[in-house]
């Protein structure tokens, strides 16, 4: 169900530190120390399993070149809740780790249809996403109706490791809010009514 959307109303977004983050670790703290060790979650090159296309179902060998954003599936997503998640941009794939850093870690990799940059979930009927607008320098939200686990996506077809060196260009427009479809990697355009949008990050907020 494509998700009944009523605005798109601009925030102002003042200027912010950036922050960083360690890809494919876990970070644990020794109480005595105050110390944090990193241990690698998984590699560039793991072996993981299809979830669509013509293997799927098969073990194939990862080759991240672009990984990006990452998140925790939520319990109500049609698919993988629960899994930690991590999106490869350029290469137009979400790896999806169940059990991470137990012995029954096991890796799924999802091909998608565009390149994203991130991922949110509607956790509740009723609520809103937020989605950072970084050439607008605005915070957008989009209030509706939505089914829970609706997975909507910043969609960035510039990004995308085939994207040309000039863009938006003819086959690769500017960033738009998608909807995915978890079992199958295709990504429809969500339609908006208010202001222009050309999202980044995404969150969702239950209201």
């Amino acid at each position: 169900m494509m998700p009944c959307v009523r605005t798109a109303a601009s925030l102002s977004l003042l200027p912010a530190p950036a922050v960083g983050a360690t890809w494919g670790g876990a970070r644990l703290l020794n109480p005595a120390s105050h110390a944090a060790s990193v241990q690698a979650l998984f590699y560039g090159e793991s072996l993981a399993t299809a979830a669509n296309g013509p293997h799927r179902g098969k073990t194939v060998k990862l080759g991240l070149t672009d990984p990006d954003s990452d998140e925790v599936v939520p319990p109500v997503a049609p698919r993988s809740g629960g899994d930690f998640m991590l999106t490869s941009q350029g290469d137009r794939e979400q790896i999806f780790v169940h059990g991470a850093g137990t012995g029954y870690q096991h890796l799924w990799v999802l091909a998608l249809s565009q390149s994203v940059d991130d991922t949110a979930w509607a956790t509740a009927w009723h609520g809103a996403f937020y989605a950072t607008d970084h050439d607008a320098g605005t915070v957008d939200v989009i209030a509706g109706t939505f089914r829970p686990g609706t997975a909507l996506v910043a969609v960035t077809p510039c990004d995308a490791g085939n994207a040309p060196a000039t863009c938006p260009a003819p086959g690769f427009p500017a960033n738009y809010l998608g909807q995915l479809n978890m079992h199958n990697g295709q990504i429809t355009a969500v339609k908006l009514h208010g202001a222009s949008l050309q999202p980044q990050g995404l969150i969702f907020a239950a209201g």
